[in-house]
């Protein structure tokens, strides 16, 4: 479904990075700021749809966002009823 992003990926300004995957089916990508002064910001894109997500937040906020059970996936609301979680690797 990477012809539905936004914008190509790569690692100049304005493309994509992929940094994260969800269980629910979105990928979460970095978009390379355009200058020095302009700010990284989150694509998320649900991969069973052309659907996606930019969120004028930094992918700090944005993974708070996320953490906190607020609304910043695509399929957020379908999640497991205790929310979201994270595990130590071995």
């Amino acid at each position: 479904m990477a012809e539905f992003l936004p914008g190509p990926v790569g690692a100049n300004p304005g493309k994509l990075i992929p940094v994260a995957t969800a269980t629910t089916g979105e990928a979460i990508f970095l978009r390379v700021r355009d200058s020095a002064s302009s700010p990284w910001r989150v694509v998320v894109q649900e991969f069973d749809s052309p659907a996606w997500t930019l969120y004028g937040m930094t992918f700090g906020e944005w993974l708070l966002d996320y953490l906190k059970g607020r609304d910043a996936t695509l399929c957020a609301r379908g999640r497991a009823s205790d929310g979201p979680f994270w595990e130590f690797l071995p």
